[in-house]
């Protein structure tokens, strides 16, 4: 996975700026309600 989730409206246990970087929990959340509540940010040295 190239990219990571950075939350931009809270929910569950995630706050505004929190960035999520665990790829079944990025898929989870992109495949979900919240998938509103996230941008994709480019993972670092990629």
């Amino acid at each position: 996975m190239n990219f990571h989730l950075v939350v931009l409206k809270p929910f569950g246990s995630f706050k505004r700026g929190d960035m999520i970087t665990d790829a079944a929990t990025v898929q989870k959340i992109l495949g979900g309600a919240n998938a509103g509540s996230v941008v994709r940010v480019m993972a670092k040295g990629n």
